[in-house]
Formats: structure tokens, sequence, C-alpha cells
């Protein structure tokens, strides 16, 4: 039973460290997006301003790039972005309970019932903000993402439980 509880454990982890790539990334192509609307639209007026000629296409170029800003908040990703931001402050309590129970499972020698009772509860608190924050969607699934909180969370349990092992056997 602790294994399955650190195996559960092991998931909301990997799980809050994919809604921070998640986050990280989609947040770093609203600001490409924006700064590269901004700037045609910038340009696409000196240009117009400078030169004086082909007032059709600046005009234009410029419409398209105010009309996209205006929609860049529609993006359906952009409500997601919002819910990611929730979900990460909610579950970071949650997260903080279940590292202490792990540390409390060795310490107070719980039965397999105790682990059983927490992993539901801790379960239930989780769907609970799934269900709060993602009803009827979820994240969708990008291998950047996945790749790069796999690669984070190997390097926080490595750093955080293996350092102690090592330090418990010197």
């Amino acid at each position: 039973m602790r294994e399955k509880y650190w195996n559960f454990y092991c998931e909301i982890e990997y799980k809050m460290f994919y809604y921070k790539k998640f986050l990280a990334f989609f947040k770093g192509i609203n600001w490409c997006l924006s700064a590269f609307l901004t700037i045609t639209a910038l340009s696409c007026i000196t240009a117009w301003g400078i030169w004086n000629s082909h007032p059709l296409i600046w005009s234009l170029l410029i419409c398209v790039a105010q009309i996209l800003q205006a929609l860049f908040p529609k993006l359906p990703y952009n409500d997601l972005l919002c819910s990611t931001e929730f979900m990460i402050s909610a579950l970071d309590p949650i997260l903080i309970d279940i590292e202490i129970s792990w540390l409390e499972i060795d310490v107070k020698h719980y039965s397999d019932k105790k682990i059983l009772k927490l992993i539901k509860k801790y379960e239930s608190q989780y769907s609970s903000l799934v269900s709060q924050f993602y009803s009827g969607t979820s994240l969708p699934e990008i291998k950047y993402c996945d790749k790069k909180a796999m690669e984070s969370c190997a390097s926080y349990f490595n750093t955080k439980y293996t350092s102690r092992k090592e330090n418990n056997n010197a």
C-alpha cells in the first residue's frame, strides 16, 4: 500500500509540474503573439508615414493586426490559462499535505487501511479541483510540456528524497 501511495504522490506532483509547464508555455506563446501583433501594427504605421505609398496595404495590415489583438483574449486556450493558474494555487496546499502524510507513513507506521483512506481523501480533493477548474474540458497533452514536467518531477524527487537516503547511509 505504501508503494501505491508513493505512486499517487508522484502522479500528483507530476501533474503540478505539467500545469506549471503548460502555463509557462502558453504565456510565452501569448507574449510572442502580442509582441508580434503590436510590432506589426506599429511598423505598418511607421512605414505608411515614411513612404506614404500603398496606403491600402498598410491600413489593411494595421486593421488585421488590431482585429487579431482584439480577438486575442477569445483564443480557446486563454480560458485554460486562467483555470490553470487557479489550479496551481489550489493544488499546492494539497501537495503539501500529501508530502507530510508520506513522511508520517514511515514514522507512525500507518496501516494499509489508513494509507488507503489517505489516498481516497487526496484523490477526492484532487478530483474536486479538476471538476471546479476544468469542468467539461481538460488540458491538451503537449509533448514538450509533458517532457519538461517529467524532467522537473524526476529532478524534484531525486533532489528531495535521494539525497536524504544517501545522507542517512553515510
